[in-house]
């Protein structure tokens, strides 16, 4: 028989009293953040479906400014037309389409 002791990494302590009512208060309080984002967002494209309906000339507005306040608005990089590409890159390689300007493109957006 062994009578060697468990090394430490094997032993399991037992949460402690302390330690659950901390962790349920983190998990509550990100719980309430959650939903009151969620609710923020709701209300947000409602307002953009009630202004869309009233045919206001910018209806996405109030949903793009809440997304901007919750950091979580996409990152926008609109695609550049003919027209645009030629402006930005006038010196394009005319057998590869490779633009040889000085701005870094990367298909059809400015990277």
């Amino acid at each position: 028989m062994s009578t060697r002791t468990p090394s430490r990494s094997a032993r399991r302590t037992e949460p402690t009293l302390d330690s659950l009512t901390r962790g349920n208060s983190q998990l509550r309080r990100q719980l309430a953040a959650l939903r009151h984002d969620h609710a923020e967002l709701l209300v947000a494209a409602r307002a953009a479906v009630v202004a869309h309906y009233d045919g206001q000339a910018l209806p996405l507005t109030v949903l793009i400014d809440t997304l901007d306040q919750l950091d979580a608005l996409p990152e926008y990089a609109p695609q550049l037309t003919d027209t645009a590409l030629a402006a930005v890159a006038p010196g394009t390689d005319s057998g590869t389409g490779i633009a040889t300007g000085t701005a870094a493109l990367v298909g059809r957006r400015i990277a």
